[in-house]
């Protein structure tokens, strides 16, 4: 058994890495690489990495208050300095895989007395969730509120909407509470949540999520991307969800093709490879920056140890998910 998973694990780990290669290979040979550079070298260094330090701590600091407080409510109360720790350590572990850098925080707050691993993993799926009821509704206010006659917005317009719609039956579940659901240990956490305990929820992490948004409009610009923000707040959640999607390293790839098909028809470069190059400049600047800030905070944050507990048992969640596949 084992021996089985073990090979999956590294099947799939070849995989990931041959569609990352291929994609890269494939958007290196689409734009010039001396276009990308000359597109990173008219934002200004100085520029980017200066937005992308601010837009990092703004992330960090709203994504540690936010999930202090949810994990308060509904799991288990902690110190700010400790989810500072653990989100800081848990930071080394998403560079690998987002997946595995909740299962730090799964695995430290599961281990707390009286919590247990069901609990602290349903409240990461309520975490998740209200992410992504966010990500939706900042999608249908762009969508609706944008050119009625794009049609990439006019398609978003209907699947933020539907998706709005599907969380507005979810809740009416969580009202009803079936017994089959509720009494699963896993999804105890969005049962006692309630309505109420997720508008909270939601409450708390709107501003991470907004500021994503935000930010990266804000760098779209120092890159001579003109997109306006109603456009931006629909299209930018689409690159986030397919980055999400696991089958690259770090979303590498996947994010650089969906932000060029997305955006590039809102630079002011001259061609269309001026324009590939100056969307493939903001979305590489972007990569290479956060992966820097990541390392330096995830280990800065080995100090305390809490957060080096986090670290070192990370994989044992993600292992069992494993196991189960």
């Amino acid at each position: 058994m084992a021996v089985s998973t073990t090979r999956r694990t590294w099947i799939r780990r070849l995989v990931t890495w041959g569609v990352t290669i291929v994609l890269l290979a494939w958007v290196f040979h689409t734009v010039p690489l001396a276009k990308t550079w000359s597109a990173l070298r008219a934002a200004g260094p100085a520029a980017v990495v200066g937005l992308t330090l601010v837009y990092f701590a703004y992330s960090f600091a709203a994504d540690v208050l936010a999930t202090w407080a949810t994990f308060g409510w509904f799991c288990a109360p902690l110190r700010v300095v400790d989810v500072f720790g653990i989100r800081g350590a848990t930071y080394l572990l998403a560079i690998v895989n987002y997946n595995l850098g909740q299962g730090g925080i799964v695995y430290v707050v599961g281990k707390q007395p009286g919590v247990g691993i069901a609990r602290a993993t349903g409240t990461v799926l309520l975490t998740m969730g209200v992410m992504f009821v966010s990500l939706l509704m900042l999608a249908a206010w762009g969508s609706w509120t944008g050119d009625p006659s794009e049609h990439r917005l006019w398609l978003m317009r209907w699947i933020s909407t539907g998706g709005l719609a599907a969380f507005a039956a979810y809740l009416l579940v969580i009202v009803a509470r079936p017994a089959f659901l509720a009494r699963r240990e896993l999804f105890r956490p969005l049962f006692d949540a309630g309505v109420a305990g997720h508008a909270k929820a939601w409450l708390v992490r709107f501003p991470h999520v907004a500021g994503h948004v935000v930010f990266q409009w804000a760098l779209l610009q120092v890159f001579g991307v003109r997109v306006p923000f109603s456009d931006a707040a629909t299209l930018l959640p689409v690159t986030f969800v397919i980055t999400w999607i696991p089958i690259t390293v770090q979303g590498l790839g996947t994010s650089q093709v969906a932000t060029i098909e997305l955006f590039s028809r809102y630079a002011m470069g001259a061609t269309l490879e001026e324009r590939n190059a100056q969307v493939l400049g903001f979305s590489l600047a972007l990569s290479a920056t956060f992966l820097v800030y990541s390392l330096v905070a995830g280990l800065a944050c080995l100090r305390t140890p809490i957060a080096r507990s986090a670290l070192s048992a990370g994989r044992e969640p993600q292992a069992s998910l494993d196991r189960m596949r």
